[in-house]
């Protein structure tokens, strides 16, 4: 009867050791989880304290209420959510139909309004206020208009194409098929 006794003290022992183990292994793993999930300094105490007040049940009520990303991956996902609003600020925007349009295009594919005029040296797109062309160097023809000529010097014609070079120039306006 003795020899059971002894075993029945070892296993009890054993056993208690094993969940002495185990409480304070859920205690650090519980520490080391919720500083990966927050900066928070109460709910990490909060945290541990749950478990380590109630062994077992404060552990699943912590699974429960803890956060559902790492510090880490919400880093990782505000650099991608910022990433991709960085994309679509680099594509532009149509000034007529607001539509997203690429960087290069020299009219809108939508509603066909001019977005860019190509350069006369290398046809690449530039901007309407670009006084050269930063590809090749050559100078942009600009459009005299009425009123840096002499009176003398225009035409009525001339007036005419002037005036249709603006408007097909201007990047509000769709040019004609």
């Amino acid at each position: 009867m003795d020899n059971w006794e002894n075993v029945a003290t070892l296993a009890a022992t054993v056993a208690g050791a094993y969940v002495l183990v185990l409480w304070i292994s859920s205690i650090a793993w519980t520490y080391r989880d919720i500083h990966e999930r927050t900066r928070d300094a109460a709910f990490q105490i909060v945290a541990v304290l749950l478990v380590l007040v109630f062994p077992l049940l404060g552990w699943f009520i912590y699974m429960i209420l803890r956060p559902s990303e790492t510090l880490a991956e919400a880093y990782a996902r505000s650099l991608e959510e910022e990433a991709l609003l960085q994309e679509l600020e680099e594509q532009g925007i149509c000034p007529s139909c607001k539509r997203y349009v690429s960087a290069d295009f020299v009219i809108c594919p939508h509603c066909r309004t001019q977005l860019k005029e190509p350069c006369a040296n290398c046809g690449r797109p530039l901007n309407f206020n670009w006084v050269v062309c930063p590809y090749c160097m050559a100078q942009k023809k600009m459009v005299a208009t009425s009123a840096q000529k002499e009176p003398s010097e225009v035409s009525q014609e001339q007036a005419v194409e002037g005036s249709e070079t603006r408007r097909a120039a201007s990047p509000r306006t769709p040019v004609e098929p």
